[in-house]
């Protein structure tokens, strides 16, 4: 394993370098749910200037928190409302309707085209995308009865709402939340990574999805381990969340050596706990394991500290 990763980081003192403005800069990929907490925002202005991505909700719209991509939050699956017409409700087999059992909001029946019209209706203003929440199998599990369909069916007509709304309009696409089975959609699926699964789990769906991810983990330490192992797997059209739904729009320190990274040369290496990825100008090194690893001595030029990397943590190392 020692002599393996060696290699790779060896491997970075071959590339050529580039004028920055010409490489792809990672942080880009920063993603800002501002929707979450909205009394608690940084200024519209720092937004703007830091994440590219972030979605808001209506309200924020309007007091100025734009950047280049901008999603407007909706509820995909769920309404306060109790005024809209019966069929457009979930119900259990004696006909009461279904409530979510967190918050107590109606729970909304993704087949009704009354209901799939009216999700349109909610995303209306928004500049880039749509963010519809509750649309996994989370969304049929948190309800206070059991709703009268199976977990099949309430799959196969959440994935009919978000392809509905995602057509229904040229001026925004969507974000389906936790829409696992959305593989390979156009549309991006939101995904809560690296805090509540594991980092297999995270990273296989970060590889079959344009996702919008969330790596929930407040520390500095953990933060960045979420964002390394992001980096180590994200694609075209991958962003992320860092921090914990009380930190939305955060920037943290390791931001700035990140934006140093330029773009990915090649796909990432695994090798046991250890997870590598070379960058133009450095490297990530993640260790999804229990147990502390050493890096070598090559690593030790290449980046100030220790030659080691942590259990459960990772390192952005620099050219």
């Amino acid at each position: 394993m020692r002599s393996r990763l060696l290699i790779a980081i060896a491997a970075i003192s071959v590339f050529a370098a580039a004028p920055a403005a010409a490489q792809a800069n990672v942080l880009d990929r920063l993603y800002a749910p501002l929707h979450v907490h909205p009394k608690v925002a940084p200024s519209p202005s720092f937004i703007r200037s830091h994440f590219p991505t972030i979605t808001v909700q209506k309200a924020q719209l309007r007091k100025g928190y734009r950047s280049a991509h901008t999603g407007i939050y909706t509820k995909g699956t769920r309404s306060r409302i109790g005024t809209y017409p019966e069929s457009w409700y979930m119900h259990t087999a004696g006909g009461a309707r279904v409530r979510d059992r967190a918050r107590g909001f109606y729970v909304m029946n993704p087949a009704s085209s009354g209901w799939r019209k009216q999700v349109v209706r909610n995303c209306k203003g928004s500049p880039s995308f749509c963010f519809l929440d509750a649309m996994g199998s989370d969304g049929y599990d948190r309800t206070n009865v059991h709703p009268n369909v199976s977990l099949s069916w309430w799959t196969q007509q959440t994935l009919g709402l978000a392809n509905y709304v995602s057509h229904a309009s040229r001026n925004w696409s969507i974000a389906a939340n936790n829409l696992l089975a959305a593989r390979g959609a156009p549309y991006m699926v939101a995904y809560e990574m690296f805090a509540r699964v594991s980092a297999a789990r995270s990273l296989d769906v970060l590889r079959h999805t344009r996702c919008l991810c969330f790596a929930k983990l407040g520390t500095e330490s953990g933060a960045r381990y979420g964002f390394t192992l992001f980096l180590s797997g994200y694609g075209r059209g991958d962003r992320i969340s860092v921090g914990t739904d009380q930190q939305a729009g955060k920037w943290w320190d390791f931001f700035r050596r990140a934006g140093r990274l330029g773009k990915p040369t090649a796909k990432m290496r695994v090798n046991g706990a250890i997870i590598t990825r070379t960058f133009r100008h450095g490297m990530v090194v993640v260790n999804t394991g229990s147990t502390t690893r050493s890096l070598g001595r090559v690593a030790s030029r290449l980046s100030s500290g220790a030659d080691i990397v942590k259990a459960h943590s990772g390192r952005i190392l620099l050219r």
